[in-house]
C-alpha cells in the first residue's frame, strides 16, 4: 500500500487529523463515503481528497480500494504465516525496520547532544528499554537522567525548561502517568521524543518528534509481556546515529 510515514511530515493539521482517524478505523473506512469520513473527522471533503493525493493516490476511492487490499493481504498473510515464537520476533523486526525513519532518528539524535538536561521515562516492562538508553548514553558520554520511579514525575517537571528534552517510552502511547507526564513537559515548552508502536496514539500529539517501531499488540494494561523488541532496535539506532555524529 503507502507508506504513512513518508507524506507524513507534509500533511497539514487537518489532514494528520483524518489519516489518525484512518489508522484507528482502518477496517471501517473501506465501508464509509467520503461525507461519512468528513463528517467523522469535522474537516471538508477537499482535505480528505488532497490526503489521498498526498499518499500517491486518485481520491479518496482509490484509497478505501488501497485498504481493502491491504487488509486482504493481511488476511492471507496470518493464514501462511508460522506462528512459531521465532518467526513472529522476525516479522516483528523487519516491520519495525520497514517503518523506521532515519531522518526522525538523525533529528533525534542532534536535538539530544544540544540539550542542557536528557530525561527519561517508561512504566512496565518498557523500563528495561529506559535503563538500557540510560546505560547507553551514559557509555558514550552523554548524562542523562532515568525517572524510574513514577512518583517523582511531578518534580522533575517543575525542574524542565525549554532547552530540555524528555523521551518518553510507551508502547500503547496511552500509558497514564507517561500522558500526565507529557502534558506538564508540553506545557514547559520542552522537546518530547516519543517511543510507540505505530498506532493513532495520544502521546505523539505531544511529541515534537515521533519514533516508530512495530508491535503485534500494543495495549499492555491486559499483558505486559508484549515483545519490547521494537523499541531495543530504536534505541540501537538512535546510539549509533549518536556515535557517527560525535565522531
Amino acid at each position: 500500500m503507502f507508506n504513512y510515514l513518508e507524506v507524513y511530515d507534509e500533511l497539514t493539521n487537518s489532514e494528520k487529523k483524518v489519516l489518525t482517524y484512518i489508522m484507528a478505523h482502518f477496517e471501517e473506512i473501506p465501508f464509509m463515503t467520503i461525507n461519512e469520513l468528513s463528517a467523522e473527522t469535522f474537516v471538508s471533503k477537499t482535505v480528505i481528497i488532497n490526503l489521498s493525493q498526498k499518499m500517491g493516490l486518485d481520491g479518496f476511492k482509490e484509497m478505501k480500494y488501497a485498504i481493502s487490499l491491504e487488509m486482504k493481504n493481511k488476511r492471507m498473510i496470518k493464514r501462511t504465516e508460522s506462528t512459531s515464537p521465532k518467526k513472529k520476533l522476525e516479522s516483528t523486526i523487519q516491520k519495525t525496520f520497514s517503518i523506521v525513519n532515519e531522518e526522525d532518528i538523525l533529528t533525534s539524535a542532534k536535538l539530544l547532544l544540544k540539550a542542557k538536561n536528557i530525561f527519561i521515562m517508561a512504566r512496565g516492562t518498557s523500563k528495561s528499554c529506559g535503563y538500557y538508553l540510560e546505560h547507553l548514553l551514559f557509555s558514550i558520554g552523554i548524562h542523562c537522567f532515568f525517572i524510574n520511579d513514577y512518583n517523582h514525575s511531578e518534580s522533575f517537571t517543575r525542574l524542565v525548561d525549554e532547552d530540555d528534552v524528555v523521551i518518553l517510552l510507551s508502547l500503547s502511547g496511552s500509558t497514564k502517568k507517561i500522558l500526565e507526564t507529557a502534558k506538564l513537559v508540553h506545557l514547559k515548552h520542552a522537546n518530547i521524543i516519543s517511543l510507540t508502536s505505530f498506532q493513532a496514539n495520544e502521546l505523539s500529539e505531544y511529541a515534537t518528534l515521533e519514533l516508530f517501531c512495530h508491535a503485534d499488540q500494543s495495549d499492555t494494561k491486559l499483558d505486559d509481556a508484549n515483545s519490547r523488541i521494537g523499541f531495543f532496535i530504536l534505541i540501537d539506532l538512535l546510539i549509533n546515529t549518536l556515535n557517527n555524529i560525535k565522531k
